[in-house]
């Protein structure tokens, strides 16, 4: 039978109609459950990548064509600047990265932006919007979900690319520690990492590295490599502050007005906030955290004294560490006699209120000349000390004998058992490349 021409528009029209009237289907539908994880915005560095983690947070493998970032920023709206493909298992993460071009253009931290994830820009399944008043991120920083793959956007000071995302927690690093020196960087770097690697593998896991590798011109280049490869390798980095010194005493106290210095603790202070929100480091050590041995001199009152100078500058450094809510941990180098204020204005169980491990420097070979017995009853003294403030103490011990040659494996191990058989918490090694470091493995477990 053959169709009457003129019924053909009113029949198409009534088939428009209805089939308008159908349910339109999502096509963010098929990426549920596939969200931003975590964002390291780069572009206004030449040091470090723009990278983009997204994590699969569904109990089943999801196909990621056709799925894409879209960026608005000052420059661009609804700007496709990646394109995925193949497949995300349950659980697992994609990053997403200048580095290899995979990301299109990097995204710079210092102004908002919103990222949006999904198969065009009018159907995101997941977006992120930077507001104004964030902070800029620093070189290793990244904003990210706490907790992981489920939680709000936070800034952090450091990333974990291809990780977890967590905050730091000293309770989950051993506390084996070593003191080096911004002119090791070169040779810790060497081959790759090979004696981070080694001081990882034999149980070390912090290392305080001086000021000097985060503001020297020539160390700087090598603390980004150096920075970046500890975090790859588990290590957690302590920036070292030189307090009251810095090639001669610096008294926080004027004698003359007799009030504090201001600057001094400004100083201090500041160094921290960059040392954490530009280098991501997990920690801040104060060494020179005393008077040159003349402490009682600068006491003119109840508050302008040397254990209140010593005791502020504690309490400021933790204040800074605390603000960032990352986990950040204080630390601090003490001279190794007991009830010593008087010399240095540092009471242990004081300090220990601010600061989270005390490090005293029990050093047994040269000037002090310890005995076991008296090494032990030092390591001992500083505990129960650091316990009364709320704290904990490492014992720091020398790698090196009284006439500055690096000790064997077998005599610093030696040394560690003894410290192992007291309440100190864990050791500290001063310093890298002097004498061959022992493992440690089976301690403080």
């Amino acid at each position: 039978m053959k169709m009457n021409r003129l019924l053909i528009p009113a029949l198409l029209g009534t088939c428009l109609a209805a089939c308008n009237t159908l349910p339109q289907t999502d096509p963010s539908e098929s990426f549920k459950g596939l969200v931003m994880n975590e964002i390291a915005a780069h572009e206004d560095s030449d040091d470090f990548d723009t990278w983009v983690e997204i994590v699969n947070t569904t109990d089943k493998e999801i196909s990621l064509e056709g799925l894409q970032l879209f960026i608005s920023d000052d420059y661009f709206s609804n700007q496709s600047i990646g394109t995925l493909s193949g497949t995300l298992a349950s659980g697992e993460r994609k990053v997403v990265s200048t580095a290899d071009g995979s990301l299109r253009t990097g995204i710079a931290s210092n102004a908002p932006f919103t990222l949006a994830l999904g198969p065009d820009a009018q159907h995101p399944v997941d977006s992120y919007e930077r507001p104004a008043e964030a902070r800029t991120l620093g070189y290793f920083g990244s904003y990210q979900r706490i907790p992981d793959g489920t939680g709000e956007w936070k800034y952090v000071t450091y990333s974990s690319e291809g990780r977890a995302n967590e905050l730091f927690d000293l309770s989950k690093t051993r506390p084996t520690a070593v003191w080096a020196w911004g002119s090791h960087l070169s040779d810790l770097l060497a081959d790759d990492g090979a004696k981070m690697k080694d001081l990882k593998a034999k149980g070390y896991d912090h290392i305080i590295l001086n000021y000097s590798a985060f503001t020297t011109k020539v160390n700087i280049p090598l603390a980004k490599r150096f920075m970046k490869l500890a975090d790859e390798m588990g290590l957690t980095v302590h920036a070292w502050i030189q307090a009251f010194y810095n090639g001669g005493w610096i008294s926080p106290i004027d004698d003359d007005s007799k009030t504090f210095k201001e600057e001094v603790f400004e100083r201090i202070r500041n160094e921290a906030n960059t040392y954490i929100e530009t280098w991501g480091v997990k920690g801040i050590h104060l060494d020179y955290i005393r008077f040159g041995g003349t402490a009682s001199k600068h006491n003119w009152s109840a508050e302008v004294n040397s254990i209140n100078a010593v005791n502020r500058c504690c309490r400021e450094v933790r204040e800074i560490c605390d603000s960032f809510g990352e986990g950040i941990v204080t630390s601090a180098a003490l001279m190794p006699e007991a009830n010593s204020s008087e010399y240095y204005g540092q009471v242990p169980s004081q300090m220990a209120q601010y600061i989270h491990v005390l490090m005293p420097m029990i050093y047994r070979y040269g000037s002090y000349n310890m005995s076991d017995n008296t090494f032990k009853s030092n390591s001992n003294y500083f505990a129960g000390r650091a316990a009364a403030g709320g704290g904990v103490s490492w014992s720091g011990i020398q790698t090196y004998g009284a006439s500055v040659k690096g000790m064997s494996a077998e005599a610093i191990r030696r040394d560690i058992d003894l410290i192992a058989e007291t309440d100190a918490s864990g050791v500290v090694l001063f310093r890298y490349q002097l004498g061959t470091f022992p493992d440690v493995n089976d301690l403080w477990k």
